[in-house]
C-alpha cells in the first residue's frame, strides 16, 4: 500500500491486495475498519495508517485459533511482496 501511494483505505482494493499476496487463497478477509479476520471470523489484526501517512498492520489476537496465520504486512520490496510476511507476537 506504501508502494502504490495509497491515500485511502478501500476494502475491495486491500482483499483483492491480501488475497494475491496469499497466493489466491482468501485465508484471510478484510472488513471496512481494516480489520484482518480468519475463516472462523476471529480478528487476527489490523491494518491502519500511522500519524504520518504510513501504512502498517499489527496482529491483534494472538489468542485466537488460528493466531499464528501470516498477516501481509507492508514492504517496500515490490509490489508483490509489499503484502507478504509474518508478524511476530509483541513485534
Amino acid at each position: 500500500m506504501n508502494d502504490q501511494k495509497i491515500e485511502s483505505f478501500n476494502a475491495r482494493h486491500v482483499q483483492k491486495m491480501v488475497t494475491d499476496a496469499l497466493g489466491g487463497e482468501e485465508a484471510l478477509t478484510v472488513d471496512d475498519g481494516g480489520g484482518l479476520h480468519d475463516g472462523s471470523g476471529a480478528r487476527l489484526g489490523v491494518i491502519r495508517r500511522t500519524p504520518s501517512g504510513e501504512w502498517i498492520t499489527e496482529r491483534q489476537n494472538e489468542a485466537a485459533e488460528c493466531a499464528d496465520a501470516a498477516i501481509p504486512r507492508a514492504q517496500r520490496e515490490s509490489k508483490a511482496q509489499s503484502l507478504l510476511g509474518k508478524l511476530k507476537p509483541g513485534g
